[in-house]
């Protein structure tokens, strides 16, 4: 299992969704079907196991259908953003979902560097720049610091932002540090 932030997160989210939602299945398939072969009724514990083991199923297939349009940044991308990320001694956090009540926003790339965060935008995604701001916005209800936002649609835009910032003193990179960890409890 990939740890939430890393490359490949979003694609191991989506395989274990799958993977989760076919095991439940089977379970309340085999378990109507043993029900009904062996005790030719429907008036049976194993059905009743079968109707709790519905409740992990529709978990799984709402999360499954909530992450099956997200696209990751291709191999060629994030060679590109880790070079982004080592020439400014920093790190990168990958496959961020951001959910609020108005719905899911993906970020396949966010930059969290002398208090500012620069998200890269998933293509496709119908939403205009200052709502995918005020998404990633919520990073400020966290830390003490209030990090400056910036949503950017390619990588190029976010080596220009990054190319505009000063590197961060030292007791900054602490403050990095718990904005990223508040960026990992914004989604799923």
């Amino acid at each position: 299992m990939v740890a939430k932030g890393n490359y490949g997160y979003a694609r191991s989210l989506k395989k274990r969704r799958l993977l989760l939602m076919f095991a439940c299945f089977f379970f309340i398939l085999a378990d109507v079907i043993i029900s009904l072969v062996f005790f030719q009724t429907k008036k049976t514990l194993f059905v009743v196991l079968a109707c709790i083991m519905a409740i992990p199923f529709a978990k799984n297939l709402i999360g499954y259908l909530m992450v099956i349009r997200y696209q990751p940044l291709t191999e060629e991308e994030y060679r590109e953003a880790e070079a982004m990320a080592a020439e400014r001694d920093t790190t990168f956090a990958y496959d961020i979902s951001v959910t609020a009540p108005e719905g899911v926003l993906f970020y396949p790339c966010v930059a969290i560097y002398n208090n500012n965060v620069i998200g890269l935008l998933q293509a496709g995604q119908n939403v205009k720049k200052k709502d995918a701001v005020e998404y990633l916005k919520m990073v400020q209800e966290g830390p003490p610091t209030k990090p400056r936002v910036v949503v950017v649609e390619s990588l190029k835009d976010m080596k220009r932002e990054l190319d505009r910032l000063s590197p961060p003193k030292e007791d900054q990179i602490g403050a990095d540090i718990k904005i990223a960890e508040r960026l990992m409890e914004l989604g799923f």
